[in-house]
Protein backbone atom coordinates (compact mmCIF):
# COMPACT_ATOMS: atom_id res chain seq x y z
CA UNK A 1 0.00 0.00 0.00
CA UNK A 2 2.97 2.02 0.55
CA UNK A 3 3.90 1.91 -2.96
CA UNK A 4 0.03 3.06 -4.25
CA UNK A 5 0.83 5.51 -1.92
CA UNK A 6 3.81 7.05 -3.03
CA UNK A 7 2.79 6.67 -6.61
CA UNK A 8 -0.22 8.81 -6.27
CA UNK A 9 1.56 11.90 -4.05
CA UNK A 10 4.13 11.75 -6.90
CA UNK A 11 1.49 12.61 -9.62
CA UNK A 12 0.78 16.20 -10.71
CA UNK A 13 -2.88 17.76 -9.18
CA UNK A 14 -3.92 18.15 -12.75
CA UNK A 15 -3.65 14.24 -13.22
CA UNK A 16 -4.90 13.12 -9.75
CA UNK A 17 -8.00 15.32 -11.13
CA UNK A 18 -7.95 13.28 -14.14
CA UNK A 19 -7.52 10.26 -12.82
CA UNK A 20 -10.62 11.24 -10.46
CA UNK A 21 -12.68 12.43 -13.09
CA UNK A 22 -11.81 9.87 -15.77
CA UNK A 23 -13.49 6.68 -13.41
CA UNK A 24 -17.45 7.55 -14.20
CA UNK A 25 -16.89 7.60 -17.79
CA UNK A 26 -14.92 4.16 -17.69
CA UNK A 27 -17.86 3.09 -15.65
CA UNK A 28 -19.88 4.00 -18.37
CA UNK A 29 -18.04 2.55 -20.95
CA UNK A 30 -17.98 -0.94 -19.57
CA UNK A 31 -22.05 -0.27 -18.84
CA UNK A 32 -22.37 0.61 -22.64
CA UNK A 33 -19.80 -2.11 -23.46
CA UNK A 34 -22.11 -5.30 -22.21
CA UNK A 35 -25.32 -3.62 -23.53
CA UNK A 36 -23.39 -3.78 -26.59
CA UNK A 37 -22.53 -7.31 -26.28
CA UNK A 38 -25.82 -8.31 -24.89
CA UNK A 39 -28.02 -6.56 -27.96
CA UNK A 40 -25.62 -7.81 -30.60
CA UNK A 41 -25.31 -11.64 -29.39
CA UNK A 42 -28.32 -12.84 -26.96
CA UNK A 43 -30.85 -10.52 -28.87
CA UNK A 44 -30.54 -11.49 -32.56
CA UNK A 45 -34.59 -10.24 -33.20
CA UNK A 46 -34.04 -6.88 -31.73
CA UNK A 47 -34.87 -3.90 -33.92
CA UNK A 48 -32.09 -2.29 -36.36
CA UNK A 49 -32.60 1.14 -34.28
CA UNK A 50 -31.96 -0.26 -31.17
CA UNK A 51 -29.22 -2.42 -32.40
CA UNK A 52 -27.51 0.38 -33.90
CA UNK A 53 -27.70 2.94 -30.79
CA UNK A 54 -26.34 -0.58 -28.67
CA UNK A 55 -23.02 -0.94 -31.02
CA UNK A 56 -22.35 2.55 -31.17
CA UNK A 57 -23.36 3.80 -27.71
CA UNK A 58 -19.84 2.61 -25.84
CA UNK A 59 -18.45 5.73 -28.39
CA UNK A 60 -20.60 8.51 -26.11
CA UNK A 61 -18.54 7.49 -23.11
CA UNK A 62 -15.48 7.59 -24.97
CA UNK A 63 -16.11 10.94 -26.34
CA UNK A 64 -16.75 12.02 -22.39
CA UNK A 65 -13.53 9.98 -21.45
CA UNK A 66 -11.79 12.42 -24.48
CA UNK A 67 -13.95 15.73 -23.15
CA UNK A 68 -12.47 14.52 -19.70
CA UNK A 69 -8.56 14.13 -21.27
CA UNK A 70 -8.59 17.81 -23.04
CA UNK A 71 -9.62 19.74 -19.71
CA UNK A 72 -6.82 17.59 -18.01
CA UNK A 73 -4.47 18.82 -21.06
CA UNK A 74 -5.45 22.58 -20.00
CA UNK A 75 -4.84 21.95 -16.09
CA UNK A 76 -1.37 20.53 -17.23
CA UNK A 77 1.88 22.77 -16.95
CA UNK A 78 3.77 22.84 -19.93
CA UNK A 79 5.91 19.88 -19.46
CA UNK A 80 3.34 17.90 -18.67
CA UNK A 81 1.23 19.03 -21.98
CA UNK A 82 4.25 18.32 -23.66
CA UNK A 83 5.06 15.01 -22.88
CA UNK A 84 1.30 14.14 -23.10
CA UNK A 85 1.04 15.36 -26.83
CA UNK A 86 4.43 13.15 -27.55
CA UNK A 87 2.96 10.30 -26.35
CA UNK A 88 -0.02 10.93 -27.99
CA UNK A 89 2.34 12.01 -31.61
CA UNK A 90 3.89 8.72 -31.41
CA UNK A 91 1.14 6.37 -30.98
CA UNK A 92 -0.87 7.83 -33.61
CA UNK A 93 2.18 7.15 -35.73
CA UNK A 94 2.95 3.87 -34.85
CA UNK A 95 -0.87 2.51 -34.95
CA UNK A 96 -1.18 4.88 -38.49
CA UNK A 97 1.84 2.44 -39.56
CA UNK A 98 0.64 -0.74 -38.56
CA UNK A 99 -2.82 -0.08 -40.10
CA UNK A 100 -1.21 0.87 -43.24
CA UNK A 101 1.13 -2.06 -42.84
CA UNK A 102 -2.04 -4.30 -42.57
CA UNK A 103 -3.60 -2.86 -45.28
CA UNK A 104 -0.78 -3.35 -47.81
CA UNK A 105 -0.59 -6.99 -46.68
CA UNK A 106 -3.94 -7.63 -46.94
CA UNK A 107 -4.17 -6.01 -50.45
CA UNK A 108 -1.61 -7.83 -51.98
CA UNK A 109 -2.87 -11.15 -50.57
CA UNK A 110 0.15 -11.69 -48.45
CA UNK A 111 -2.31 -12.32 -45.00
CA UNK A 112 -5.80 -13.62 -44.35
CA UNK A 113 -6.65 -11.71 -41.14
CA UNK A 114 -10.43 -10.56 -40.21
CA UNK A 115 -10.78 -7.14 -40.43
CA UNK A 116 -12.77 -7.65 -37.06
CA UNK A 117 -9.23 -8.63 -35.09
CA UNK A 118 -7.07 -6.12 -36.96
CA UNK A 119 -9.22 -3.43 -35.88
CA UNK A 120 -9.12 -4.69 -32.18
CA UNK A 121 -5.53 -5.38 -32.55
CA UNK A 122 -4.78 -1.38 -34.35
CA UNK A 123 -6.89 -0.38 -31.04
CA UNK A 124 -4.60 -2.33 -28.30
CA UNK A 125 -1.91 -1.22 -30.20
CA UNK A 126 -2.79 2.37 -29.85
CA UNK A 127 -3.27 2.46 -26.40
CA UNK A 128 -0.69 0.49 -25.47
CA UNK A 129 1.97 2.52 -27.39
CA UNK A 130 0.82 5.42 -25.50
CA UNK A 131 0.96 3.81 -22.06
CA UNK A 132 4.30 2.47 -23.26
CA UNK A 133 5.28 6.18 -24.67
CA UNK A 134 3.91 8.12 -21.83
CA UNK A 135 5.74 6.20 -18.83
CA UNK A 136 8.96 6.32 -20.52
CA UNK A 137 8.95 9.93 -21.65
CA UNK A 138 7.73 10.70 -18.12
CA UNK A 139 10.71 8.55 -16.64
CA UNK A 140 13.02 10.40 -18.90
CA UNK A 141 11.92 13.93 -18.58
CA UNK A 142 9.72 14.27 -15.17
Amino acid sequence: MNLLTRYWQSLSPALQRYYFASVWPCVAFMAFVALHEWAADRQPGLDLPWRICAALSPLLALAWLFATYLRFLRDCDELERRLELGALAWAAGIALHAGMAAMFLLNAGLADWAGQRVAAWLCMLLLFSYALIRGWLHRRYA
